[in-house]
């Protein structure tokens, strides 16, 4: 392999990296669980008795 292509290569697998990283970075958050109008049942919260 000669050393031109082999440069080109290894950009290419760090601009790929760059841009993967940089989608994870600004892609919008996935909030799992209740919190996010999904209409499940939360659990009532009762004060504890004195």
């Amino acid at each position: 392999m000669s050393a031109e292509l082999q440069t080109l290569l290894a950009l290419a697998v760090v601009a790929l990296a760059a841009v993967w990283l940089v989608r994870r970075a600004f892609a919008k958050k996935k909030h799992p669980g209740c919190g996010s109008g999904c209409a499940c049942p939360a659990p009532k919260f009762t004060p504890p008795s004195r």
